[in-house]
């Protein structure tokens, strides 16, 4: 099976915004930093009010909305943070082969992935997961990279289901045939 297709920048942009809002580890960090800094906007102030002997209950009331507004807004901060860091990444020079022209093919040994100044070769049983996501397939090989596959590299619906299905079987299969290879969890 082959499948010939183009890696558009928001293609890669989406695969980094789908990993901040499904992997479990990124999701604990934003509520952390969200948490974080709502609390140093709420000490912070009511301690400068206090300091300037100025605390009353509407220094309080105000200092606590700003509070509640950091908490809600910082992820969405960090989510625009990332997008323009990711396509900062794809704009330097060294990183021109993530975006353009690609063939996959599945392989009996594995998946080849050529394009731009790339011919890799990944054995079935070095794929972690599989994830149809809105507008790609991703082929995890660990818990952060994968192979980005845009949707539109398949004729059809059916066409994807076959190809995730295809992959799948041989990803278990080259698991089941070569387990001292298998990722462990940590």
């Amino acid at each position: 099976m082959e499948l010939q297709y183009e890696i558009k920048e928001q293609d890669f942009i989406d695969y980094n915004m789908y990993f901040i809002n499904h992997d479990a580890l990124m999701q604990k960090t934003m509520r952390k930093m969200s948490l974080l800094m709502a609390g140093l906007v709420l000490l912070g102030g009511i301690g400068l009010m206090y300091v300037l002997d100025s605390v009353t209950t509407l220094s309080i009331v105000v200092y606590a909305l700003v509070a509640a507004a950091c908490f809600f807004v910082a992820p969405a901060w960090f989510k625009r943070s990332a997008r323009k860091n990711v396509k900062r990444t794809i704009q330097r020079a060294v990183n021109k082969h993530i975006c353009g022209a690609k063939t996959l093919r599945l392989l009996d040994n594995g998946v080849q992935m050529v394009g731009e100044s790339e011919d890799s070769l990944h054995p079935y049983q070095a794929f972690k997961r599989v994830v149809c996501a809105q507008n790609q397939v991703y082929l995890y090989l660990d818990d952060l990279s994968a192979l980005i596959v845009p949707n539109t590299a398949f004729a059809t619906d059916a066409a994807k289901q076959e190809f995730v299905s295809t992959l799948e079987a041989r990803m278990e299969k080259a698991k089941a045939e070569h387990p001292e290879t298998e990722q462990t969890e940590e």
